[in-house]
C-alpha cells in the first residue's frame, strides 16, 4: 500500500527507497499531470515500500544556487 502520508521530493540523482536505501522503481509515471508525481516502489522482496515522488521547481531551481 502506498504511503500518502509523506511526499518525497526528486532530483536528478537516482530514488532509492526512504526506508532501506535500495534504488527504487518507477510504478506509475505521473509527471506529465499537474503536481509531477511518480508512484515508486522497493524491488526488496523484505521491504516493498511504495511512496510518492513529487517534483519541486522551487527545491530545483534553489539547489543550483
Amino acid at each position: 500500500m502506498i504511503d500518502f502520508s509523506k511526499v518525497y521530493i526528486y532530483s536528478d540523482q537516482p530514488t532509492t527507497c526512504p526506508r532501506c536505501g535500495l534504488r527504487s522503481e518507477i510504478i506509475l509515471d505521473l509527471s506529465h499531470t499537474k503536481d509531477i508525481n511518480q508512484i515508486h516502489k522497493c524491488p526488496n522482496k523484505k521491504c516493498e515500500f511504495e511512496f510518492i515522488m513529487q517534483y519541486d521547481e522551487v527545491f530545483d531551481k534553489s539547489s543550483l544556487l
